[in-house]
């Protein structure tokens, strides 16, 4: 279960830091100034997010006077990449239904792929909730009326 919340926490990390639009330059520039750019990489790289999604945080950083440490980062993202490309958490992604942005090491993605398809082809499949009884789609619904009845197409009990 902390995994489950460190996760999280690093989920939410990214869209803190990437909401400056709102953010006055001179706190952009104190955030950008604070960045710990390779514990921004690695979670970049633990949640497998393409480093051309960052694109626009260097520029502003680097706009704002505080250019961001690519190489910091770049090396943060290569750590978090070695945990997000194995074969286990493509399971989990595929299963999860999340997509693939190939962000894996051409010597991991092999792996992260493989977990990745089996996955994808174990992903329940999801539908609308029916209740037992159609919830509308060729069935009434159970409130309002006898359980099996059809409407409009000529089935018994129309």
């Amino acid at each position: 279960m902390p995994r489950l919340a460190l996760l999280f926490a690093l989920m939410l990390m990214p869209a803190l830091l990437t909401a400056c639009t709102t953010v006055p330059p001179d706190q952009r520039a104190a955030a950008c100034q604070a960045t710990d750019w390779s514990s921004y990489g690695y979670n970049d790289g633990l949640l497998g997010v393409p480093a051309k999604d960052r694109a626009g945080k260097f520029a502003d950083c680097a706009k704002l006077g505080h250019p961001a440490n690519v190489a910091a980062y770049q090396a943060g993202r290569t750590r978090g990449l070695a945990e997000y490309c194995t074969v286990e958490n493509g399971y989990d992604v595929g299963r999860a239904g999340r997509p693939y942005h190939t962000v894996c090491p051409p010597q991991l993605a092999q792996s992260f792929l493989q977990g990745y398809g089996r996955g994808r082809k174990e992903r329940p499949v999801e539908g609308y909730p029916t209740f037992g009884y159609g919830l509308g789609f060729g069935y009434y619904p159970f409130w309002f009326g006898s359980r099996y009845h059809y409407y409009h197409h000529g089935h018994p009990g129309s």
